[in-house]
């Protein structure tokens, strides 16, 4: 019995000793988690992996709950101007037991304040493909047998590791901003407000998760803006889906889907749908002149993997109960043919149905309505420089010309109902178009000064 507990003495100091041993160790493990010297080793493995600088301002870590980061920024990889992603703060909260089963449970990921730029350079690269060190190309070894599976111990001794799950039971971003920018340093998209919350798990090697998000105004070129933006968002290892997309446009009401996919370089999908949205306050918002008021309703398709020259996709556009105020081929028309209707133009329906692809708007249908006054056409329009091609109709109700010269009305085909048509062409700059009406009202009036007259105000 002595010996018994002699033993029992012995094992009870042993495991004593153990707890101790093991205690100090966590101890001191964790000291060290927080020392300068951990700050600086973490850093220098994280530019090793990335290829980029990577700055923290404050570091805190505990073995026992996780990590906490403020004033983050990682830089861009060389040849790109910048950072690519900043953060004012970042915090990782984790369970520790589960990892002795290869498994990574973390309670909550935060990112406050993400700001991520996306850009390119002259060559068309984005500088998020240039992430990460330079893979090392080793000479594979020659096969001599079939190759067998390893055991976790073989593969552990052979410094190959098992592929860990991960859960992410929260991912919370506050207050975060992205940008793509061109090779010109020209804005392409740029979301601001962003507030994210998402759950997220990662099982041999792909990533799955889905949450909501909500963005207050979404800056496209500089150009058009949505604000107050809400969605649902679908994680995948390589592509993010944004469904059931509302928002707001210029007082109109937004919806659609938009999925962006990074896994063999940049590719964009965008199916939008807008109601009841004011041109005018559209027009200001773009910094362009005022020519057409009314009200917007737009469906379109599109899908890319850059700028404007990749898109292909199609649509149609179309403002009703507006007014095209200050067109100089309107208000020339209206003089000439006594028609004052065409001066500020008020029309019930202005349709557009187009199609992008290779760098060129096609329109194959173009049509403006009111009581008296018909506009159609179709031709297209080159987004390289923005020139116009188009054949276009001008009809007029029975009895619309009646006040107009003989010689002008001369002009026009009379069709079986009464209403009187005139073809002719519109080419050249979007914002300075010419046409062949010049030419041809000046020669029905018979005066060559009226010809040059017309010629420039008809531009």
């Amino acid at each position: 019995m002595k010996a018994i507990k002699v033993i029992l003495i012995i094992v009870a100091v042993a495991i004593a000793l153990a707890i101790i041993v093991v205690g100090a160790g966590i101890y001191f493990a964790n000291r060290y988690l927080q020392s300068p010297a951990f700050k600086e080793q973490a850093l220098q493995a994280a530019h090793n992996e990335l290829g980029a600088d990577v700055r923290i301002d404050d570091l805190k870590v505990s073995l026992f709950s996780g990590v906490e980061l403020r004033g983050v920024t990682i830089g861009n990889p060389p040849g790109f101007p910048g950072n690519l992603v900043t953060a004012n703060a970042f915090a990782l909260r984790y369970r520790l037991l589960p990892l002795l089963s290869r498994r990574v449970e973390i309670e909550e990921l935060s990112l406050d304040k993400l700001v991520i730029t996306l850009s390119q350079n002259a060559r068309g690269e984005w500088n998020y493909e240039k992430v990460g060190a330079p893979e090392t190309q080793t000479k594979p070894a020659p096969i001599t047998s079939p190759p067998t599976t390893p055991s976790p111990a073989a593969a552990a001794k052979s410094g190959k590791t098992v592929p860990l799950d991960i859960v992410l039971s929260k991912l919370a971003i506050t207050q975060g901003a992205v940008s793509m920018v061109s090779d010109s340093n020209k804005p392409l998209v740029k979301l601001e407000g962003i507030s994210f919350s998402s759950s997220v798990s990662l099982t041999g090697n792909k990533l799955a998760g889905s949450g909501k998000a909500g963005i207050d105004k979404i800056d496209l070129s500089e150009k058009l803006f949505v604000e107050k933006v809400t969605t649902l968002v679908q994680l995948g290892s390589d592509r993010v889906a944004l469904q059931s997309l509302r928002g707001e446009l210029a007082g109109g009401a937004v919806s659609g889907d938009v999925s962006v996919n990074f896994g063999t370089g940049l590719e964009y999908a965008v199916s939008v749908q807008l109601t009841n949205s004011d041109v005018a306050r559209l027009l200001q918002d773009a910094g362009t002149k005022q020519v057409i008021s009314g009200k917007l309703n737009v469906m379109t398709s599109m899908h890319g993997t850059g700028g404007v020259p990749t898109i292909i996709g199609n649509g149609r556009v179309e403002i009703d109960n507006g007014k095209l105020m200050e067109v100089p081929l309107l208000n020339l028309l209206a003089t000439l043919l006594q028609v004052d209707a065409l001066r500020d133009l008020s029309f019930d329906q202005c349709l557009l149905e187009y199609s992008i692809s290779n760098n060129v708007m096609q329109t194959p249908m173009i049509r403006l309505t009111s009581p008296q006054i018909q506009i159609d056409g179709r031709g297209s329009m080159s987004l390289s420089d923005y020139t116009l091609n188009h054949n276009m109709t001008l009809i007029f109700a029975k009895g619309a010309l009646d006040r107009a010269p003989d010689a002008i009305r001369g002009l026009f085909a009379e069709q079986t109902d009464g209403s009187l048509t005139l073809n002719f062409k519109v080419t050249g700059p979007y914002n300075s178009p010419k046409t062949d009406l010049a030419k041809r009202v000046a020669q029905s009036l018979g005066h060559q000064l009226l010809e040059k007259g017309l010629q420039k105000l008809l531009r």
